[in-house]
């Protein structure tokens, strides 16, 4: 078989993806005219040549073409960094790679020596070495002034030689007050650096007053601490007097002064008064004062060994078995020529004037603070008329004078006059249990609700009638005086009741 037959199936191996076998061969030996190297090959099996190698080129320039300076030719052109004048170069001064660099700074190479030239523009040198290390602060550059900065770019703060004036006018300089001699000073005070006032320790200083003066006293020294001539004015309650927070026969009176132990604050100076000392605790009675000096005034809870015994009568009739008030209810406070303006309970007692003015709301919520409650309309009656349902507490007849009605004179002697009396100012007028006062002189509010108005406000029934009211209006048995709650008047008034006694 010829060299092409056997080739033929060799070159389809190769187009159906056979084997790969190298068309050429570089290692056969010499050519032979008559048989291909293929032929050669596959007759005679292989054969090597000696082949010669080839020689490197001489150089081999840089990608780029470039010289570098690296103490190579990379331009192959015979000759070594010959682009860079390393005398003048201030990347490559005096050999390859040594840049002039300073700190903050310009340089240049001189002579192959690297040559500081000048700070870049916001830097200075300080030190006297090569760079500039120090950045200024204020760019640029200006007058040195107070304010905590380096304005000139010296080195320095705030140095007094180069300072400007303070400003004209900066201190208060008032004669006679601490503020006369007073001078401005460029200093650091509570984080701000500005012109300050020199002042003394009396003078109350804030640094964010221009001048350095609080625009109000704010301590209690005896001292002119704003210098405006006055002393002390943010405390005007000074020489005002004043107690311990006792009550009654417990309290100790003297006079508002300086605490010495808090400059921003005033105490009260018991020894500034005259004051005889505090008397002894007492038992506590409904006054508005801490007769018993425990803290509470006018006692009310139910549990409280200490709290006040109100004045009620116990009434069982007719079903009923209740407490209430002997007297028309009075505040903590009143007495028999001031009704009082205490209005934190209601009170059981005799010679003060009556608690009016109260709407119906505002007395339930006065006797409940007492530990009570208003009384309702039958206990009220019942209480009035006794056992024998009298007409009046009295009696069955009216008596004018009995009682603070209409028709009695409050004040004998000279004209008539029909005015509010203190409690029990009538002991005459008295019912079967001991009641005083269920006929005349005030009105009472009682619970007993007949019906809305026309605006939808609740109605109750007055009981009692008041220092107006004509005869039929005093009886125990009338109802036909009624108000609506929030009925304020000088005449209608209330007393309290209670299921366990006083």
């Amino acid at each position: 078989m010829n060299a092409l037959a056997r080739l033929a199936p060799l070159a389809l191996m190769l187009v159906l993806g056979g084997c790969a076998v190298e068309p050429f061969c570089l290692g056969c030996g010499p050519r032979d005219a008559a048989v291909s190297p293929l032929d050669a090959g596959l007759d005679a099996g292989p054969v090597t040549i000696d082949a010669a190698p080839l020689d490197a080129p001489a150089c081999m320039p840089a990608p780029d073409g470039l010289e570098a300076c690296n103490t190579a030719d990379d331009d192959c052109d015979g000759r070594t960094d010959e682009d860079f004048d390393l005398q003048t170069n201030p990347r490559h001064c005096g050999a390859c790679g040594v840049e002039c660099r300073f700190d903050n700074a310009e340089g240049r190479c001189e002579a192959g020596t690297c040559a500081f030239v000048a700070c870049f523009d916001g830097f200075v040198d300080l030190d006297a070495t090569a760079g500039c290390e120090y950045a200024c602060p204020v760019f640029p550059p200006r007058d040195e002034d107070c304010n905590g900065f380096d304005d000139d770019c010296d080195g320095e703060v705030d140095e007094p030689a180069e300072l400007p004036a303070p400003p004209d006018g900066l201190c208060r300089t008032t004669p006679g007050t601490p503020c006369a001699a007073v001078r401005a000073v460029c200093a650091a005070r509570e984080g701000t650096t500005t012109w300050f006032c020199d002042y003394p320790a009396e003078v109350e200083f804030d640094p964010r007053i221009p001048n350095g003066i609080a625009l109000d006293e704010a301590r209690c020294d005896g001292q002119d601490g704003d210098c405006d001539g006055l002393r002390d004015e943010a405390f005007p309650e000074l020489g005002d007097r004043c107690d311990d927070g006792g009550r009654g026969a417990c309290r100790d009176e003297g006079r508002v002064a300086c605490d010495p132990a808090d400059p921003g604050a005033t105490r009260c100076d018991l020894t500034a008064l005259p004051d005889p000392a505090p008397g002894a605790p007492s038992a506590e009675v409904c006054n508005a004062v801490d007769d018993d000096c425990d803290g509470i005034v006018d006692n009310a809870d139910p549990t409280d060994p200490a709290r006040v015994r109100d004045d009620m009568v116990h009434v069982v009739r007719a079903g009923l078995d209740f407490w209430i008030y002997r007297h028309e209810a009075t505040r903590p406070d009143a007495d028999e020529t001031a009704p009082g303006s205490s209005s934190e309970r209601a009170c059981g007692r005799g010679a003060a004037l009556p608690w009016t003015s109260i709407g119906h709301a505002d007395a339930a919520a006065a006797c409940a603070a007492a530990g009570h409650r208003l009384c309702t309309g039958a206990e009220w009656q019942t209480a009035c008329e006794g056992s024998a349902t009298r007409a009046y507490p009295y009696g069955s007849s009216y008596q004018p004078d009995t009682c603070n009605g209409a028709d009695h004179d409050a004040v004998p002697g000279g004209a008539f006059e029909s005015r509010l009396v203190p409690t029990g100012a009538s002991p005459m007028c008295l019912a079967e249990d001991g009641v005083l006062d269920l006929s005349g002189n005030a009105k009472e509010w009682t619970v007993d609700p007949r019906g809305t108005s026309a605006s939808g406000t609740p109605i109750h029934v007055v009981r009692g009638g008041s220092h107006q009211s004509p005869s039929f209006g005093l009886t125990c048995a009338t109802d036909l005086a009624r108000a609506t709650i929030d009925t304020l008047l000088p005449s209608l008034g209330f007393r309290c009741c209670d299921d366990d006694g006083p």
